[in-house]
């Protein structure tokens, strides 16, 4: 039968007790660009990269040693050319002819390590998608109790706008109808002959028609706060902020009076909304007035870049912004209560005029706007009211 030996895909090689290669098979010379004749007598370590000398000496060695066999070793032989080949070893230790000879097989594994760090990336892949998986959980339970909260203040949400369309059904009709009443009868008495009533009567019905006058107003500003939602109006479009606040001016057209109005910026929003903004702004400039002294009121305007998130920490999204300043050289007031005048029925002294109700509504308008609305005052020397609106 026909020696095969040489025609086996793999290399052999046969070493003696020191580690001396005995015999070569053709595809191990092939592989390692040797003749036979050159390795015949050489130590296996001339065919070991540094490394697998150490382990050959350090750990195959000994095992074949002990064992008398090994197997599927890895390690690295070199070509003639010194290039490394990554092999898969196995070795066998027998008596021959009263001597000991260890043979060794070895195939080369090119692709092995391309497998093994194609399996080591799959495996860090897959333990990055176990905890992305693992934060995709953590994300939806606290997605959850947020749902939660906002299940439940919308629920709140509901019930108080619930109790404020009530309010304003009463503000409309149950406080109007008496309100109407007194009117009537006062016009009826004011249609008596002048000696009708006493001088204290005529005293007492002027004080009437102006506490009704006064109190109709109190019941139509309260209904439109009330009505106001915080939710941005139906129609909106460009509005020309200058020509607005110079349509309003005509209508504070007192004596001792001056306006300066700049060039402002046109803004998005409901024009209805804004002219109700804008007049009870220059009516408090021009009634907060130092009594007998000119009054000085200045519009200005810039554009400016503001974050639109006002609510959301660490969310950011820069957008133009109207800056609008409406200042006066009026009776001012201490900074320290510049929250409060936009408090609804604030007053921060009885005898001033008013109701208590302009700026609060300024600040709905504003904010149903997006937007956002300051003042700044030193007792003396007047207020400077700022004003912030989405550029158009």
């Amino acid at each position: 039968m026909q020696d095969i030996t040489p025609l086996i895909p793999c290399g052999v090689l046969v070493l003696n007790a020191e580690s001396h290669i005995i015999s070569i098979n053709p595809f191990a010379c092939t592989l390692l660009e040797y003749e036979a004749s050159e390795l015949v007598g050489e130590r296996i370590d001339r065919l070991l990269t540094i490394p697998s000398r150490i382990y050959f000496q350090t750990h195959i060695y000994p095992l074949i040693a002990l064992r008398k066999v090994a197997g599927e070793l890895y390690l690295n032989v070199q070509t003639r050319q010194r290039a490394p080949i990554p092999v898969l070893l196995n070795a066998v230790s027998h008596e021959q002819d009263g001597t000991s000879v260890t043979c060794l097989s070895f195939i080369p594994v090119y692709q092995r390590r391309q497998f093994e760090q194609e399996l080591i990336n799959a495996k860090k892949a897959a333990e990055e998608a176990l905890l992305r998986n693992d934060e995709l959980v953590k994300l939806k339970q606290e997605l959850e109790l947020h749902q939660t909260d906002l299940d439940r203040q919308l629920s709140y949400m509901q019930h108080r706008n619930d109790e404020l369309e009530q309010f304003s059904k009463i503000i409309s009709h149950d406080l109007q109808e008496p309100l109407r009443k007194i009117t009537l009868f006062a016009d009826l008495l004011s249609q008596e002959q002048p000696d009708a009533l006493t001088g204290m009567g005529n005293r007492a019905l002027v004080g009437i028609c102006t506490a009704t006058g006064r109190m109709r107003q109190l019941i139509g500003d309260l209904q439109f706060y009330f009505t106001l939602t915080n939710q941005l109006p139906d129609s909106v479009d460009t509005v020309d902020l200058t020509k607005l606040v110079q349509a309003l001016i005509p209508e504070f057209g007192m004596a001792n009076t001056t306006f300066e109005v700049e060039t402002l910026p046109a803004v998005l929003g409901n024009k209805a909304e804004l002219v109700n903004l804008f007049r009870h702004l220059l009516d408090n400039a021009v009634k907060f007035r130092e009594s007998g002294q000119p009054v000085a009121i200045s519009v200005t305007g810039t554009v400016i870049g503001m974050n639109s998130f006002q609510h959301l920490p660490n969310k950011y999204r820069y957008s133009d912004y109207a800056r609008i300043i409406v200042s006066d050289n009026g009776a001012g007031f201490s900074n320290q209560h510049r929250e409060e005048i936009f408090h609804i029925m604030k007053k921060l002294s009885p005898h001033t005029p008013g109701i208590g109700l302009g700026l609060a509504i300024s600040r709905k308008i504003v904010e149903r706007h997006n937007g956002q609305i300051s003042a700044q005052s030193t007792p003396g020397k007047g207020t400077r009211i700022t004003v912030l609106l989405p550029v158009a």
